[in-house]
């Protein structure tokens, strides 16, 4: 896979990772400054990483987590999804 290739596949699923953030964010009825405040996440590191320029650590996805009482796996991208292949 070229660089390119690999850059492409990154951004496509910190996307993914922004944009299920970014759901259950609206779905809990909380605002990004709340989330951040409950983080402490900066607010606009937070706004990037939903913009999904930037990507979340496990740690901030784990801290999301806990502040929308939601399980950390909720953000997991489809291409981590785990597949199940009966035999």
């Amino acid at each position: 896979m070229g660089s390119y290739c690999l850059h492409m596949a990154t951004a496509q699923i910190a996307e993914q990772v922004a944009g299920m953030v970014s759901q259950a964010i609206v779905a809990a009825g909380k605002t990004k400054k709340q989330i951040a405040e409950a983080t402490g996440i900066p607010y606009t590191t937070l706004g990037r990483k939903l913009l999904g320029t930037t990507e979340f650590t496990f740690s901030e996805l784990k801290m999301i987590a806990d502040a929308l009482g939601v399980a950390p796996s909720a953000f997991t991208p489809p291409a981590f999804a785990r597949v199940v292949i009966a035999a």
